[in-house]
C-alpha cells in the first residue's frame, strides 16, 4: 500500500541560530566597545564640566555632552540588538537595528554642525 500524500514527510522550518550565539555576539560587542566607551565617557564628562586636564576657566558644552551620552547609549544598546537580529532572523530586527544606527549617526552629524 502506498503512503497517502497527506502523511508525507513533514517540512521542517529553517534552522535558526541558538540563543547562545546572541549572547556571544552581545558579549563580544561589549568587549570590543569597552575601551571606546571609556574614552567616550571621559570626553562626555569633560564636555559637561568644561574642564579637560586643567580648569582655569571652565567652558561647559552641554550639546557635546548630550551627543556623548547618546553615543554611550548606542554603544550599550547596539550589541544586544545585533544579537537579537541574528537569533530571531526576522527582517524587522535588522530594520530596527539599521534605523537605530542611522538615528544615532544623524544626531551626531546634527550636533557637530
Amino acid at each position: 500500500m502506498a503512503p497517502s500524500p497527506a502523511h508525507g514527510p513533514a517540512e521542517t522550518a529553517p534552522k535558526r541560530p541558538s540563543v547562545g550565539w546572541g549572547v556571544v555576539i552581545t558579549l563580544a560587542g561589549w568587549v570590543i566597545l569597552a575601551f571606546p566607551a571609556f574614552i567616550a565617557l571621559f570626553l562626555t564628562a569633560a564636555s559637561f564640566s568644561g574642564c579637560f586636564l586643567d580648569c582655569t576657566t571652565p567652558k561647559p558644552q552641554p550639546a557635546a555632552g548630550m551627543a556623548g551620552v547618546i553615543i554611550l547609549a548606542a554603544m550599550v544598546a547596539c550589541p544586544p540588538m545585533l544579537g537579537l537580529a541574528v537569533v530571531r532572523g526576522g527582517r524587522k530586527w535588522w530594520i530596527a537595528l539599521g534605523t537605530f544606527v542611522l538615528v544615532v549617526f544623524g544626531f551626531i552629524v546634527y550636533a557637530s554642525m
